[in-house]
């Protein structure tokens, strides 16, 4: 039986695409950055903030970063619930494993992560939300997981990740614990097969039919 079930945020949980993208949009025309498609801005999401920013702009230069940064904060911020929302069936799958410890480990920074949980009213399911600016390593570094398999005291093998991304396979397996991946997220379902996660699946229903055949 799994003791600890974590989750990615972005693409996993919640379908922020669409805000995200609209976000960097407004920070890329403010700053005449580079014309991008959805799919070129969705690709450079899940190493945090500034490393999504340096990769839309194509550039190296920090000052550059830190400008798109604050813009693009100051955008998402009024407008990252405008699309955003829960993607079918992980309700369901939060109150089947309510009786379990339950976290979040995000690149994303907050406020906007537990503002986001807070207001989609699913905050309460969580022990923690390990955000891209709470100290911790970025994923995929397992800091975050360790930390938390260390303040709940479950064994790697009583620990489950469930993600939509090459990162959350990444962070998973460095942590050696079991991943889930769903593909409905921002990761083609192919470069995930490739990948070869635990378990690849297209959506919640699937991962509450998967905790029942396995015993989570």
């Amino acid at each position: 039986m799994k003791k600890l079930i974590i989750y990615d945020l972005d693409g996993t949980l919640v379908d922020t695409r669409r805000d995200i993208i609209n976000g960097v949009r407004y920070a890329l025309g403010e700053l005449n950055g580079p014309r991008l498609t959805d799919e070129e801005i969705k690709d450079c999401v899940g190493t945090g903030l500034h490393s999504l920013i340096r990769q839309v702009f194509r550039t190296e230069d920090d000052a550059l970063a830190d400008r798109g940064a604050k813009l693009y904060r100051q955008y998402y911020k009024e407008h990252m619930l405008d699309h955003s929302h829960l993607y079918t069936g992980a309700k369901e799958v939060l109150e089947f494993f309510k009786g379990r410890t339950q976290a979040v480990i995000t690149n994303k920074p907050d406020p906007f992560s537990t503002q986001i949980l807070e207001a989609l009213g699913i905050a309460n399911y969580f022990i923690d939300i390990l955000t891209g600016n709470n100290g911790l390593p970025f994923k995929p570094d397992p800091a975050s997981v360790f930390y938390l398999m260390g303040e709940t005291k479950a064994k790697p093998e009583e620990t489950v990740f469930i993600g939509d991304s090459l990162i959350d396979i990444q962070t998973a397996r460095n942590a050696g614990v079991e991943i889930v991946c769903l593909s409905h997220g921002f990761t083609p379902e192919k470069v995930l097969e490739e990948a070869k996660p635990d378990h690849l699946v297209q959506s919640y229903p699937e991962i509450l039919r998967l905790a029942r055949e396995q015993h989570w």
